[in-house]
């Protein structure tokens, strides 16, 4: 069972989500994650059953991949009743409003744009996790220490050239 459902419209933004490091960041804090690929406009009722599905197994957190044709984060608001978190990442321009303009009621948190904002979904993810579990959230935190970059004071200036 996967507390976290990583879904994406197309097959086109495998790369870009498995190039991010989703599924091992959240795997790195204790967190079974799951890659499938369904489309909000193409396959509304296998995506309908997909979330009862996962839903009734125990996801707790979702992130809508949103590509050109961006509705399956919002989709994913409306099929879970707006009751489980759903986190919106555009994966350019053209997915930015889906995901930042959602009617009032249908929540859609949106982590950032492209592979960064595919990141930073991952974390996010955790954070909502670790909020209910000390476990996660240890292990959270280990994760941010370890990959955390050190601070530089007094830094010299380049030399001229």
């Amino acid at each position: 069972m996967a507390l976290v459902q990583i879904v994406l419209g197309s097959a086109s933004d495998l790369d870009a989500v498995h190039g991010a490091g989703m599924v091992d960041t959240l795997a790195a804090v204790g967190v079974s994650a799951s890659v499938s690929v369904c489309s909000a406009h193409r396959n509304l009722d296998e995506l309908g059953r997909f979330v009862a599905r996962t839903l009734a197994a125990g996801t707790k957190v979702y992130v809508g991949v949103a590509g050109l044709a961006a509705a399956l984060p919002g989709a994913l608001a409306g099929l879970t009743n707006m009751a489980v978190p759903v986190i919106g990442v555009p994966m350019d321009e053209h997915g930015i409003d889906s995901c930042v303009y959602m009617p009032p009621g249908v929540p859609v948190l949106t982590a950032g744009v492209g592979k960064v904002g595919l990141k930073q979904a991952a974390l996010a993810a955790a954070q909502v996790l670790a909020v209910g579990d000390a476990a996660v959230a240890t292990r959270l935190r280990a994760h941010l220490d370890r990959t955390a970059k050190a601070p530089q004071f007094d830094v010299p200036a380049p030399p001229k050239a």
